[in-house]
């Protein structure tokens, strides 16, 4: 029986549908929010949830795990300094799906994939005057 077993599967073949999560996953971390299909969505909340739970922890076998299941060493490096610290006292939960709308051209049902606790991206922005002064520096130096 499979009581309570939820389990989307798409046709698409294992290699396929595994590469499929895996850069849904790293666009979600590098952004914060993504818009994609329902069910989509609902595999990526599971998914997500699961590498955070390991980035609240440093350790080398979470590092492992999250590079062997996401494939990039900056998302990684990002969930550990970023991510895990944020989320280090909850418990689960930590994505939510808004539902949209359908498209207009298939009728698919669109949802937007968020964080349901602020995780907050530091984005280091510099302004035109210090990107130049720091060019005029290195002339000089040279």
């Amino acid at each position: 029986m499979r009581h309570n077993v939820k389990k989307i599967k798409f046709n698409s073949g294992k290699d396929a549908n595994r590469s499929l999560v895996r850069k849904l996953a790293v666009n979600f971390l590098d952004n914060g929010y993504l818009q994609t299909t329902l069910p989509k969505a609902k595999v990526l909340k599971t998914f997500i949830e699961r590498m955070v739970t390991k980035m609240k922890v440093r350790s080398e076998s979470n590092k492992n795990f999250l590079l062997k299941h996401l494939g990039s060493v900056k998302v990684v490096k990002d969930g550990f300094e970023r991510v895990g610290p944020a989320l280090v006292k909850i418990q689960g939960g930590y994505v939510r799906i808004v539902k949209i709308g359908t498209r207009t051209n298939d009728g698919s049902l669109v949802a937007r994939v968020e964080w349901s606790y602020p995780v907050v991206k530091e984005i280091v922005k510099k302004t035109v005057k210090k990107v130049k002064q720091e060019k005029a520096k290195e002339v000089e130096k040279k």
